[in-house]
């Protein structure tokens, strides 16, 4: 038994060093979404000004942005450069404090500022279109309030301490990705001459979500041939496919979807659901023409995963991951361990459409799909939740669609979760579970929480 147990803690031990080497210096957060990570650059104008931009930092922690800032992250002995270089690369948002001082720095390269701008303007270059910067007026000069190297950038003005708290809270909005005011749906042309009944107005449908014409749709199609057929190049027969789509217009740039889905990540165990690996090259997020792709194939020795993902910019999501349980006993699949995915995968949706700007009252379509199941027998990843086999499943394949509303998912996720996965479960041999089960573990993975 101890033999067993060390084998599972070395394994731990394993995959957490993967994790932290594929992610360099990005932290990994509990709780129930991943929260944006922000890293402020300034100039040391004065112990006032730095008091300044300490409050700031605070206050934004406050509203739930995880704030770097040399502070209190810049250990006495620590290489400075790095720090910047890694605080900047490794950032959803970088919040430039700019003063006068600080724009005169970095304009003539003189000091950290001078340094930051080397990094900043390569990622500009980069992409030109990018809203990863957000410059702060504080102290800002009159003739140039921002560094020449930014462009033309809308800026957010804190130079009045009396608006204080009204551009802290756009400020936050911002990194959040939640705007105050949302572009309202397009309405029919009235004076086209085409019958309003006949126009597809900006508000939700009443068809269902999970019509054939949706979930079903050739872009699915497309991508999950292509999901398959790199899966098989690393011989993964076994894993979990998820369609969803929303009944709402949307036509979203491939930057809006990419930072929708990095704040929609939650960091648990394994790869999340839409996982964003940027400081690798080859597993970053890649645009085209309609959307924004990700392929992580991994094969070393017998350690084998595998996750392929797309965001269409009408806000169709198509995901093909391999069994989790694969890295511990092929030939199982765990209950539990399937339970936390598929409620891993409604909450992601869910985070995923409020942070594109779906209203709460539209329809979403969601299928979610399990193959690979023949010859596996049930059991339980927790000890706490041992369960006894009644045999491998004859089946490979299970597949559940639900039609829900944006608004609601959060009440019925305990109900959702059970509607796709009791089906799967009743292939080993009428394998049933309690609904306090199921409630246990979804309400708890809500909080964070993986027992």
């Amino acid at each position: 038994m101890s033999q067993k147990l060390d084998a599972e803690k070395i394994d731990a031990a394993l995959e957490r060093a993967a994790r932290k080497a594929l992610h360099g210096t990005r932290e990994e957060r509990s709780g129930r979404f991943m929260v944006p990570k922000a890293f402020i650059s300034y100039s040391h104008d004065s112990s006032a000004h730095k008091d300044w931009v300490l409050k700031l930092a605070s206050d934004l922690r406050a509203k739930g942005v995880d704030v770097v800032l040399d502070q209190w992250d810049l250990a006495a002995g620590q290489d400075v450069s790095m720090f910047m270089q890694r605080g900047i690369s490794g950032a959803d948002r970088v919040i430039m404090i700019c003063s006068s001082a600080y724009v005169k720095k970095s304009e003539q390269g003189v000091g950290g500022a001078g340094y930051e701008r080397l990094i900043v303007t390569a990622e500009v270059v980069n992409s030109i279109d990018t809203i990863k910067f957000i410059p702060v007026l504080r102290g800002a000069s009159r003739l140039r309030k921002t560094p020449s190297f930014l462009g033309p950038r809308r800026y957010i003005d804190f130079e009045n301490d009396s608006e204080y708290e009204l551009k802290l809270i756009e400020l936050a909005r911002q990194i959040h990705g939640a705007p105050a005011i949302s572009k309202p749906p397009l309405e029919p042309n009235p004076f086209s001459g085409t019958p309003i009944a006949s126009v597809v107005t900006g508000k939700p449908t009443a068809f269902s979500a999970t019509d054939n014409k949706t979930l079903n749709d050739a872009w699915f199609f497309q991508e999950q041939a292509r999901a398959q057929d790199l899966i098989a190049k690393i011989n993964l027969t076994g894993y979990m496919e998820l369609r969803a789509n929303v009944s709402y217009p949307l036509s979203k740039s491939q930057i809006e979807l990419l930072n929708a889905v990095k704040q929609s990540e939650m960091r648990t165990f394994g790869w999340p659901i839409g996982v964003t690996l940027e400081n690798r090259e080859e597993y970053r997020p890649r645009p085209y023409k309609d959307g924004i792709k990700a392929e992580i194939s991994i094969a070393e020795g017998d350690r084998k995963s595998f996750d392929y993902w797309a965001a269409r910019s009408n806000g169709d999501f198509y995901l093909l991951q391999s069994l989790f349980e694969d890295s511990r006993k092929p030939n199982q699949i765990f209950f539990d361990t399937r339970v936390v995915r598929v409620t891993e995968s409604l909450m992601f949706i869910e985070s995923l459409h409020r942070k594109l700007g779906v209203p709460l009252e539209a329809r979403v379509g969601i299928q979610i799909t399990h193959r690979g199941l023949k010859g596996r027998e049930l059991n339980s990843a927790s000890s706490n939740r041992h369960i006894f086999s009644r045999g491998a499943a004859e089946e490979n394949e299970s597949m559940s669609e639900i039609a829900t509303t944006l608004g609601t998912m959060s009440e019925t996720r305990v109900d959702d979760v059970r509607k796709i996965v009791e089906p799967m479960f009743m292939l080993f041999n009428f394998m049933e579970f309690n609904v306090a089960v199921y409630d246990d573990i979804v309400r708890n993975f809500e909080r964070g929480i993986i027992r």
